[in-house]
């Protein structure tokens, strides 16, 4: 008997469903698309790469006033001391920054950083150094000055590595009411430059061709590294030799105690050979 195909009646307007077919095992697959990098607004670099002078003479000069500092300030934990750091001063911003050579900011503590924050440190450094040189003085006397300024450095120093960019090897400049203004200076009959620091309570002075910090209330220089090296031998060699004087001239007492001593024993062997002696003849 023939078998008579039923159709089913779709209602009008009405779209029948459509059997979902299984992708074939040879159809081409597109692939998924990689996740895009998110931006990290507080991604700053640590780096700029460029070097941290353009003379040997210079990197010396920062590292001698890094090192001089961060001595000076070593009993204090709200002193900051920075060298060649790049230092940010706005939020969200990572491409505006400026790398001062050497710089003091009080209040914030000593630690390791990357990079300074001017908003996370909650201000902007205190005070700033410049070293100059050929490549770098006339951008020091400039734009990197009017930086500080607008992000309110209370002192800003040039210092004259190689002589002859500056009008003196030590310039400083202090913050009054939002302007640089030069801080006195004086020059000693042996050509030397001296300048007060208010913020730092020392005179920074150019002498023996070198950048110096002055004491005023010890009347002494503040070390330099070499120097603190150098007493620090003169004081343990000082130390050694007097301990091994010392010890020399304890050893020759012991040796004349022991000759006394020696000598005193043979006094009384021979006093008590000589009365049994006397015993013998009587």
């Amino acid at each position: 008997m023939a078998v008579k195909k039923v159709e089913q009646s779709v209602p009008t307007g009405v779209v029948a469903p459509q059997p979902v077919r299984p992708p074939l095992p040879w159809a081409p697959r597109r692939p998924a698309p990689l996740p895009l990098p998110a931006e990290d607004p507080d991604e700053y670099p640590s780096e700029d790469g460029l070097p941290m002078a353009s003379s040997i003479e210079q990197a010396l000069w920062m590292i001698a006033c890094f090192r001089v500092l961060l001595h000076w300030f070593r009993a204090r934990v709200d002193v900051f001391v920075g060298i060649d750091m790049l230092v940010y001063y706005e939020p969200g911003n990572n491409g505006v920054s400026v790398v001062p050579d050497v710089f003091v900011s009080f209040g914030v503590a000593q630690r390791d950083l990357p990079c300074y924050k001017v908003w996370e440190e909650g201000k902007p450094p205190d005070v700033v150094w410049e070293f100059g040189s050929r490549s770098t003085a006339k951008g020091d006397a400039g734009e990197k000055k009017e930086k500080y300024r607008r992000m309110g450095v209370r002192e800003y120093w040039l210092v004259d590595v190689d002589g002859g960019y500056h009008d003196r090897r030590v310039r400083g400049f202090k913050l009054v009411n939002g302007q640089y203004v030069e801080l006195p200076w004086e020059e000693d009959s042996d050509g030397s430059v001296a300048v007060w620091s208010p913020a730092l309570q020392l005179e920074q002075r150019f002498i023996d061709g070198r950048l110096r910090f002055w004491d005023r209330k010890t009347g002494k220089y503040l070390e330099l590294l070499e120097e603190e090296r150098e007493r620090h031998w003169l004081e343990e060699r000082g130390a050694r030799e007097q301990a091994e004087s010392r010890a020399e001239s304890e050893a020759q007492a012991r040796k004349v105690e022991m000759r006394k001593r020696k000598a005193l024993e043979a006094q009384v062997a021979e006093l008590k050979a000589n009365a049994r002696t006397r015993r013998d003849l009587e």
